[in-house]
């Protein structure tokens, strides 16, 4: 076995702050859908979807107080 086979197979390699690597690039992908979507709503792709919709909420929320 070669020398990089050994150290390979000893687990040498440090794989510590992998996960933190993994989420921030799914929280990175996440924020850049969101302000994709966003800025479609807002520029009228949607319709006006964005401005119906918080209005519903607003309008939802005062009616329950």
């Amino acid at each position: 076995m070669t020398r990089f086979g050994r150290w390979l197979r000893a687990g040498s390699i440090d794989e510590s702050g992998q996960g933190t690597v993994e989420y921030f690039l799914v929280i990175l992908a996440a924020s850049a859908l969101a302000i994709i979507a966003l800025n479609w709503l807002n520029s009228g792709g949607g319709g006006g979807l964005l401005g119906d919709l918080f209005g519903n909420v607003i309008g939802w929320v005062l009616g329950r107080f």
